[in-house]
This record gives C-alpha cells, sequence and structure tokens, in this order.
C-alpha cells in the first residue's frame, strides 16, 4: 500500500512539471509600508498632502495612520483597507503571508518598486529576497530610474549632485542588480532570462547606453531585459478612446533592447457628475481599447528584438489615497466588482500563445488603488480572479483550496507570538508552523488544512490560560502636568502623563494590549507628537508613539492611539508620556487589557 501511494505522489509531481510551460506572472510590489511597532515610523499608511489643484474641491489629504477610528481601522492612506490590517512591509510575518498568498494564486514572483541602493525600497528588497528564497519565490524590480535623477540622492551622497554623476551612479546600481538580483535562487527568469520592468523616467536613450557599457554580466548569463513602461495618454473624440498606436520615445527604447510594455491605462475622461470625486477617469472600455496597441504592434510582431512579450493587468485605480503623490489630482478606473480585472486578464488569454509572462500592477500599491492583495471591502476576489486565470495561462489546475491558508497561517502565528511575550512557551507552536508554511508553498494544502487546525486548538488552550484584566483610568486618576486652559490644555505648553505606581508594575510585568484616548481641536495645519521613554535602538524613530497633522475642519477629533509594549517603557515616580504642538486636547484617558499566565 505505501509503494503504491509513493508511486501516485511520483505520478503527481511529474503531472505538475509536464503541465508547466515556462510562461510566468510577476505583480508590482509598492512599498515602503511601517507601523510603529515594528520600525517606529508609518511610511506610505500615512498621507499629507495639499489638493487644491484638484476641480473636485476637496482641498487637502490628511490620513493619520496613528489614529484608530470607531470600527478598529486605522486611518490610512487609501480607499481599501488590508485583511490583514495594517502591518509593516518589513516584518517577516507579513512577507511571509504576501509571498504564500500570491504563490497560491499561481503568482511566480514580485517586482519591488525601486529606485537605487541605499534608498528604504532596497532594505524592502533584501528583506523579501530572505523570505521568498525559503518558498521558491522571485523576487525582481521595478527599477524607477526616476528617483535617482531626482535630488533623493543627492541627500544621501552630496557628490551626486550632476546628471553625469548620477549615471555613473546608475551603473553601480545595475551592476548591484546582476549580482544581486539577477542571479541567486529568487532571481525571476523567463526563457532563461533575468527579466525586470524598466519604471523611468530618469536615464536618456544616451545616459542608459553608457550604463549599459559599464556593467559586467556573469558568464553565462544572458542580458537582463527590460521591460519598458509605455503609458501614453491617447485622447477623448467623441466620447471615445483613442489609444496612442505609435510612439518615437518607444522607438527609442527599443534600439536599447527594451520592450514597451503596458503600465495603469489612461484616464482622459474629465470629471464629471458621475464621477464627481475624481478630476479625470476610465472606463472599462478604455482600459480594453488601451491593451489593443500592445496586442497589434508587440504581441503579434515578430521582431526577435521583443525577446519577452508581457501582458498587462490591472484591478481598477481609486487614488484618493495619494491624489497624484502629492500633485492635487485625483483617478479612478472602477473595479466593478472585479470585472475590470477579470476582463483585462480574458483580453490578455485570448493572445497567451505570443505572450511569456503576465505583469500585474498591483500586489500592494493602496495609496493608488489598485492592489490585488486581500481586502476588507473586496476579500480575496482578485486572487481567485488570478488563481483562474494564471492557471490557464501556465496550463496547470486551479486549487482555491491554498488561497486562504496564509491568512489563517498569519494569523496563528501573530497569536503565537503575543502568548509568547505573555511568558508561554510557543516554540512547538512556532516549529509547527514554520512547518505549514512549507505545505502551502508546496501547494500540500490537505495536509497544511489538518496542522493548521490542530495549532488552532493549540493555541486556544493556551489563551485559555491567561488571566485578562481591564484597566481604564480617566483624565482625574492620571499624573497629568500641564496648563489646563479653557477648552483643554495647549500642547504649545508642553504636556506630560504618568500613571500610579501600581499600574507601572502591573504594566512592567505583564503584557498587554493598550490605547491612549483623547480629543483634539482639529485647526490649522499643525502637528503634534506624543512621545515615550523607549528601550529600542534607535531610540528616536521608537520614541514616538504617534504623529498627528491637523485638518483645519475647526472641528473636534475623537482620537485613539495603540500604546506598544514593545516601545514604551514606563517609570516610577516620572511621567511616561510627553505631548508637544500646537494644538488644544482634552478628555484625556487610557485603557489597558492587561494578560497574566494563570
Amino acid at each position: 500500500m505505501r509503494k503504491l501511494l509513493l508511486i501516485l505522489c511520483m505520478l503527481s509531481a511529474l503531472q505538475a512539471a509536464w503541465a508547466q510551460n515556462g510562461k510566468k506572472v510577476y505583480a508590482d510590489f509598492h512599498g515602503v509600508r511601517y507601523t510603529r511597532q515594528h520600525d517606529g515610523k508609518l511610511g506610505r499608511w500615512e498621507m499629507y498632502a495639499n489638493t487644491e489643484k484638484s476641480a473636485t474641491g476637496r482641498k487637502s489629504l490628511c490620513y493619520n495612520a496613528d489614529l484608530i477610528n470607531a470600527d478598529g481601522r486605522n486611518q490610512i492612506a487609501a480607499v481599501y483597507y488590508p485583511q490583514v490590517g495594517m502591518q509593516s512591509n518589513l516584518d517577516p510575518d507579513y512577507i511571509e503571508y504576501q509571498i504564500l498568498s500570491a504563490k497560491a494564486a499561481q503568482i511566480d514572483g514580485f517586482f519591488i518598486e525601486w529606485g537605487f541602493k541605499p534608498h528604504e525600497n532596497d532594505e524592502l528588497l533584501r528583506a523579501m529576497q530572505q523570505v521568498a528564497v525559503k518558498y521558491d519565490f522571485e523576487i525582481g524590480v521595478n527599477w524607477c530610474d526616476g528617483w535617482l535623477y531626482y535630488d533623493w540622492i543627492t541627500k544621501i551622497y552630496p557628490e551626486i549632485n550632476t546628471r553625469e554623476a548620477k549615471t555613473a551612479y546608475m551603473a553601480q546600481c545595475y551592476q548591484y542588480l546582476v549580482d544581486s538580483v539577477f542571479t541567486g535562487p529568487t532571481a525571476p527568469i523567463v526563457k532563461g532570462m533575468p527579466v525586470f520592468y524598466h519604471f523611468g523616467p530618469g536615464a536618456t536613450i544616451d545616459e542608459y547606453r553608457k550604463v549599459l557599457s559599464e556593467v559586467k554580466l556573469p558568464q553565462g548569463m544572458k542580458q537582463p531585459v527590460a521591460l519598458r513602461r509605455w503609458a501614453d495618454w491617447g485622447k477623448l473624440e467623441n466620447d471615445t478612446y483613442i489609444p496612442v498606436t505609435q510612439s518615437a520615445d518607444m522607438d527609442a527604447w527599443k534600439q536599447v533592447g527594451e520592450v514597451p510594455t503596458a503600465w495603469l491605462p489612461a484616464r482622459v475622461r474629465p470629471r464629471d457628475e458621475a464621477h464627481a470625486a475624481w478630476d479625470n477617469y476610465a472606463t472599462p472600455n478604455d482600459v480594453i481599447e488601451f491593451m489593443k496597441p500592445f496586442r497589434d504592434s508587440i504581441w503579434h510582431s515578430s521582431n526577435p528584438a521583443y525577446t519577452v512579450k508581457s501582458g498587462f493587468a490591472m484591478p481598477g485605480m481609486d487614488n484618493r489615497g495619494c491624489a497624484g503623490w502629492g500633485r492635487g489630482h485625483f483617478y479612478y478606473i472602477p473595479r466593478n466588482n472585479g470585472e475590470t480585472y477579470s476582463n483585462m486578464w480574458k483580453f490578455c488569454m485570448e493572445e497567451k500563445e505570443h505572450l511569456d509572462m503576465m505583469f500585474i500592477a498591483s500586489w500592494s500599491d493602496y495609496t493608488e488603488g489598485h492592489e490585488i492583495e486581500p481586502t476588507i471591502e473586496n476579500g480575496d476576489r482578485e486572487l481567485r480572479t488570478t488563481l483562474k486565470y494564471a492557471a490557464e495561462f501556465k496550463d496547470e489546475q486551479a486549487d482555491e483550496r491554498g488561497l486562504t491558508l496564509p491568512l489563517e497561517l498569519f494569523r496563528l502565528r501573530k497569536e503565537a507570538r503575543f502568548l509568547e511575550k505573555s511568558k508561554m512557551d510557543v516554540s512547538g507552536c512556532i516549529r509547527a508552523l514554520d512547518k505549514v508554511a512549507l505545505l502551502i508553498s508546496q501547494r500540500r494544502y490537505p495536509v497544511a488544512i489538518g496542522l493548521l487546525s490542530q495549532i488552532d486548538n493549540d493555541v486556544k488552550g493556551a489563551k485559555a490560560s491567561l488571566t485578562v484584566e481591564m484597566k481604564r483610568l480617566r483624565e482625574s486618576e492620571l499624573n497629568i502636568q500641564g496648563k489646563r486652559k479653557s477648552g483643554g490644555y495647549n500642547l504649545s505648553e508642553s504636556l506630560s502623563i504618568g500613571f500610579p505606581k501600581e499600574l507601572v508594575s502591573q504594566l512592567q510585568m505583564n503584557n498587554y494590549v493598550g490605547y491612549l484616548y483623547f480629543e483634539y481641536l482639529d485647526r490649522g495645519k499643525e502637528t503634534f507628537f506624543i512621545r515615550s521613554s523607549t528601550s529600542r535602538e534607535p531610540a528616536e524613530p521608537f520614541r514616538i508613539v504617534s504623529r498627528i497633522r491637523t485638518d483645519d475642519t475647526g472641528e473636534w477629533k475623537s482620537a485613539k492611539v495603540e500604546l506598544y509594549k514593545d516601545n514604551i517603557v514606563y517609570g516610577f515616580n516620572k511621567p511616561t508620556f510627553y505631548l508637544k504642538g500646537n494644538v488644544i486636547i482634552r478628555n484625556l484617558s487610557v485603557g489597558y487589557t492587561i494578560y497574566t499566565v494563570k
């Protein structure tokens, strides 16, 4: 019987190998998003911008991601909210969840939006590689070399202050990609060639030629294939979208070996009554019209220079999280309950014999609103669509049983880590979760499901052994040092908050979940901080409990800020929190749920 089972397993593996046709699916990955708990900052989760240039009448963006709404969600810079909540892109548990979720949908890798080293996105790239190597997942780049030609690099290296110096540094960055990204077990490879997406708009053609001339490829490596972003706007004639079918700029980039590839479809339609919240939008039909020049001039072409031909899909767009990254322009492409994304895949699948790969924009750009990562509002709908068509593209079977498992794995990992901080031994649970992660990556879903069920029971049993105590201290019970004036405390004169000794002792000894509550007068365009002492290094970012911007509505706004045990040092006979800024606050209180092992 055991021999029969072994033979069946081998046949199953062979069938899977036979089904693979070499086609790949990649997704753009946008970051970096941080959390106070993991990183001491927020990154792209927060956004403040003037949008007075917009025709919509909206004057500003003010997303205070430190603040938690009544529904328990942080005020992130996004229309849709992540299914797993606000997490750090550098948290290995979150990286694992994203990689396994993508892999369950038959996505082969992420292309990290990347500009240069040592930009923060390079740290994200390396963190992704460390996890991806465990799960046979690929990590590449969407090279936004425009970042290099802005003044961003000069702020880090003042001597790189001319285009010539930036071009020389770009050659070093390309060599870094060759040595560290286009080689090794996580390299993105299509048809035996390393591949990356070239977003631009940095180097000119001549500057890029110089970069290529200075890069040395390892023996045996084929020239990396650059998929060049082609996203010309087109025009509207008689209410019909007319795409651009020929581009002199793209013709020039072809001369250096780059293959024109789609990006977000053009949004040429001006704001109207049905789309009053956006300056421009596109219809689902516009999206398909936008793709046709790629089909006609690239995919159907016999030009041998098009070494890798890529299809393209995106779920929609709603950039009310950033308004064009502060440029004050709101764009919209409707998701249509998933139909926009599905129809883009269908369009590409009609041409799948001409395509070598698919590129998705994006996995995680919440700020521009074209993420396919599961959200509260859309669930895992886009993942199921991806799996359906990616399997068709690769001539493989679609197995939906794996799509929900990474979420369950992530939940149990976080619960296990909480129990560990509550002074419980969960080493066996963590080892079992490591095994589950490998099973999911190997598509051994039934075994993973069984093991997850066992771990869930163990975690529930461990949680049952915790004693839970609720503490809520009102303003009168806190040691507040500051001048109270009519209406509340003015933080322009520093305010500090201390706690009773008994509570300090409890918080030092036990694990907890805590929140600071207050109201603030939303007047002017001000910034105020809440800080604490910390034992973490570097100290300065982790001292910040929250940074809050006002938006000049003139209203009193409620605030709820999480207090992370990892970051905060509570002291006896001295303040724990310090508040500062040109803002008035009132009705301060704190609440803790304290966990003790029975």
